[in-house]
């Protein structure tokens, strides 16, 4: 069996970006002129969130810890064979990750963002994940974890399922993305849609 680091390593263009730190925080903010999400590439405490110094046309977006084991950017939005795109924002190094579209609000409560996104995720053996299942698709779970998940308000037909994952998962989102949020002090986000592993 292949492990998730060589796996994902497949997945890796020349001017690509692996995240480190795995299930670590890291915070995001956007450019309001542009529309574009960055995110800091280092890992980050609450504390740098906190004390972020930004500029007339950023605002923050939010921190967060990620479900995911391994990710990767393979360039930048609309930059395909382009290195990701980098800059120093308030003494932090950041990557141009993401361009979301309008937010719609679901019946239900949760919101949809569609993003443009070149985003490479990745799971270990063992896992145990958390997939939205909606007639459009699976959806894995991204950003937060499933003590809340009961007062999750889901879409129209939703369902939560849980998967155990027998070999490393390395998973290509599609791009653009469907993103699938419940904002607040539980952040949650589910996002695909994805193909389920063999036999999940």
């Amino acid at each position: 069996m292949e492990t998730l680091e060589s796996l994902m390593q497949k997945q890796l263009p020349p001017g690509g970006v692996v995240i480190p730190g795995g299930r670590d925080m890291h915070m995001e903010v956007i450019d309001t002129q542009t529309g574009l999400v960055w995110m800091s590439l280092e890992v980050v405490t609450q504390q740098d969130f906190d004390n972020l110094e930004l500029d007339e046309n950023f605002r923050p977006v939010g921190i967060a810890a990620a479900r995911m084991d391994a990710a990767l950017f393979r360039h930048s939005p609309n930059g395909e064979g382009e290195p990701v795109r980098e800059r120093i924002i308030s003494g932090h190094h950041f990557i141009n990750v993401a361009a979301p579209g309008a937010a719609k609000t679901l019946p239900g409560g949760m919101i949809e963002l569609m993003v443009n996104k070149a985003h490479v995720i990745g799971f270990d053996a063992g896992r145990s994940l958390v997939i939205l299942r909606m007639p459009e698709g699976d959806f894995v779970e991204l950003v937060g974890d499933a003590d809340q998940d009961h007062q999750l308000p889901l879409p129209e037909s939703a369902i939560l399922r849980t998967i155990e994952l027998q070999e490393p998962w390395v998973v290509p989102l599609p791009n653009p993305t469907k993103t699938l949020w419940r904002f607040g002090e539980k952040l949650r986000s589910f996002q695909g849609p994805v193909t389920l592993p063999e036999g999940a």
